[in-house]
């Protein structure tokens, strides 16, 4: 509570009382500035319900603040207002465009995306005189969708810097001054007073799950989808594609979401793939998506053997006088008429994701002399020019309703358009299902079972 850092996160082993540290900052600042707008922001509104609005309304005395649940407030008595939100889609980032609060508050942090987080901080913004600037608190317990971009923006070591000392950020990340401070269960005094033995139910989780919430370790991932990714195997530096390699490009559509594209490369006469070039955003309208990846095509004078595109992008729409408008894939047949062919990729998911874990496969082999020797995957990317890959992939996570599948709720744009690219490139088309009728000079005969 007594930082001045602007980007605060308290994270680490549960039980540290994060949640209720959060309410707390909040209101004292509601106290402390009369007239103040903060808003708390938790994944879903059944979370934000259960951790925190119940819990507000039995720790707030009324004469201090009133809750309106139509509008999910609490309502101080010197004017200020603390807002209960939730920003449950990717796309729910767009509800708050003209959204304006003087602090924020997110809890479970890595529960967010980091487009989500990123967007909705921009909306911390004021004109009020006595507005000390933006402030922004978050708590967390290391793991889920946001576990990789959370560890690598505080840079959370948390058994190295129990309170690291704030720093700057450069401007490209906002300019604002972070610090992490470790949460450890052992901090909570009340806690360790009427439930010790809760050390000891957190000591008999799975591994992961223990290093995670008994000692608040961020470089353990529990939960991790691609448990063979390795930085040291699956990334390299950015070199030259030699003009023999083939190359294609793997597309997954998005308008207020991230859009992703991604150029392969392929060596010949193997069934290995780099990926060496990168187009990434939100807010992009589809024709100029396309039309920035034309260029980038058209100034390498690079051969394209065929683009592979998101599903979705395929569905005509009607317009309001019910004629039928161009489809996404259109805009991109049109720019790159004359260049190579753009193809409908593959969106079942399960054999998807088989695929990416086989290509993402490696092994170590050690030697007599106790070398270990890598056997490379056959899926490879740069990571100076595809930062986004690196930053997603290693960080979804398997499916609440289907371990075989990735959470669709994490960053998953990057996966999305080399996942068809390679259902394209690797899977075996299907053969065609025999007619159950044929033709004969008599007419139309059944076909036998």
């Amino acid at each position: 509570m007594t930082t001045t850092a602007e980007e605060v996160l308290y994270g680490g082993a549960a039980g540290g009382g994060k949640s209720y540290a959060l309410r707390a900052i909040l209101v004292n600042y509601c106290l402390t500035h009369p007239g103040a707008t903060v808003v708390l922001f938790r994944r879903t509104y059944r979370e934000l319900e259960d951790t925190h609005i119940l819990r507000l309304q039995l720790e707030l005395p009324s004469y201090i603040a009133k809750y309106k649940s139509t509008s999910h407030y609490f309502v101080f008595d010197n004017g200020s207002v603390l807002m209960m939100r939730f920003c449950e889609a990717e796309d729910d980032v767009r509800t708050y465009d003209t959204f304006e609060a003087d602090a924020m508050a997110f809890d479970e942090l890595t529960a967010f995306t980091q487009f989500q987080y990123t967007y909705l901080i921009t909306r911390c913004r004021s004109t009020k005189p006595w507005w000390p600037g933006p402030r922004i608190w978050s708590a967390t317990n290391p793991g889920n969708v946001g576990h990789e971009w959370v560890k690598n923006r505080w840079d959370t070591i948390a058994e190295v810097h129990p309170i690291m000392s704030i720093h700057t950020a450069s401007v490209d990340e906002g300019g604002m001054q972070r610090q992490f401070i470790a949460a450890k269960v052992t901090d909570n005094a009340t806690l360790m007073k009427y439930d010790p033995n809760y050390v000891h139910r957190l000591a008999g989780l799975p591994e992961e799950e223990k290093q995670a919430k008994l000692f608040g370790r961020w470089d353990i991932f529990s939960g991790q989808f691609f448990q063979r990714w390795r930085s040291t195997v699956h990334i390299c530096h950015s070199f030259d594609i030699p003009r023999e390699w083939t190359r294609y490009i793997f597309v997954d559509w998005g308008l207020a979401a991230p859009h992703a594209v991604y150029w392969a490369a392929r060596p010949p006469m193997t069934n290995s793939i780099w990926l060496y070039r990168e187009q990434y955003g939100a807010g992009i309208p589809t024709r100029q998506q396309a039309r920035m990846a034309a260029e980038k095509v058209k100034v390498s004078e690079e051969k394209i053997e065929f683009i592979v595109t998101d599903p979705a992008m395929w569905a005509k729409e009607r317009d309001a006088d019910g004629d039928y408008m161009k489809s996404p894939a259109d805009y991109w047949r049109e720019e790159f008429a004359g260049m190579t062919e753009v193809i409908k990729g593959n969106n079942e998911r399960l054999a998807g994701a088989s695929l990416f874990r086989e290509m993402l496969d490696w092994q170590g082999v050690e030697l007599p002399s106790g070398l270990e020797v890598i056997v490379p995957p056959r899926l490879r990317v740069m990571r100076d020019s595809c930062p986004n890959f690196v930053r997603t992939v290693p960080s979804l996570i398997h499916a609440k309703t289907n371990v075989e599948d990735v959470d669709t709720t994490g960053e998953d744009h990057s996966y999305d358009a080399v996942r068809y690219g390679l259902r394209a490139l690797f899977e075996p088309p299907k053969k065609p299902k025999a007619a159950r009728y044929f033709e004969t000079s008599g007419g139309l005969v059944r076909r036998a079972a």
